[in-house]
């Protein structure tokens, strides 16, 4: 399962942060925003694992891993789960 020890774990987080995930950025007055998307869910943590190569297996295991530790939507993810 994904997790901050795991060798891909910054990948994933710099995968999630960026456009195809939450999409962190600054916006015109400088204050950083960012899109959990409509479902405020963990859609963009999956999406991102499955274009990583991960097996369904993984994925269930990583979403439940985040889930347990506040990760319960994607931006949650970035801001919880490795604390």
């Amino acid at each position: 399962m994904m997790t901050p020890e795991h060798a891909r774990w910054r990948e994933f987080k710099n995968r999630l942060e960026g456009p195809e995930g939450c999409n962190f950025h600054e916006n015109d007055d400088g204050t950083t925003v960012w899109d959990c998307g409509g479902g405020h869910d963990q859609s963009r943590s999956r999406a991102t694992l499955e274009a990583m190569g991960f097996d369904e297996e993984f994925v269930a295991g990583s979403l439940q891993f985040f889930t347990d530790r506040g990760g319960h939507c994607d931006c949650e993810v970035l801001f919880n789960v490795e604390l």
